[in-house]
């Protein structure tokens, strides 16, 4: 059977529209004691003000989001959209954000790597084109 993800999961997981994976149930996700995040450098020129006031606690209030260290995520808020990155969790690789849950935004913002912008268009996000992009992928 198939599974849709949107475009921030697929990057975080590495796939590609039609790649094909394996889903498994990640058993009990513990609850996050404290959860470290920190902006993407370039997505945060010229805002000013509380970015866990305006982008952070309305991003996590009550839904219970799921984390893991290196994960990418967009928040949309205030004028413009902000990517963080989780720098950190505990307990353990994979947390629940929890209404519990304490979260840290202190620090320097994170410089982009080789990570494409989450909100960029890309070729998966053209539809119609799926005989042109495997061959362009093959090459």
């Amino acid at each position: 059977s198939k599974i849709r993800m949107n475009k921030v999961v697929r990057k975080n997981l590495r796939v590609r529209l039609g790649d094909i994976i394996s889903v498994h149930a990640c058993g009990d996700v513990p609850y996050g004691k404290r959860v470290h995040v920190l902006p993407l450098d370039d997505t945060i020129e010229g805002i000013t003000g509380n970015l866990f006031d305006t982008y952070l606690k309305p991003y996590f209030l009550e839904a219970y989001r799921p984390a893991r260290q290196g994960d990418l995520f967009l928040v949309r808020g205030g004028f413009r959209p902000v990517e963080f990155k989780v720098v950190g969790v505990d307990p353990g690789e994979f947390v629940i954000v929890a209404p519990d849950t304490v979260i840290h935004c202190e620090g320097e913002p994170v410089k982009r790597e080789d990570e494409e912008r989450l909100d960029d268009v890309g070729y998966d996000d053209i539809g119609g084109c799926k005989k042109a992009m495997a061959q362009i992928r093959e090459m």
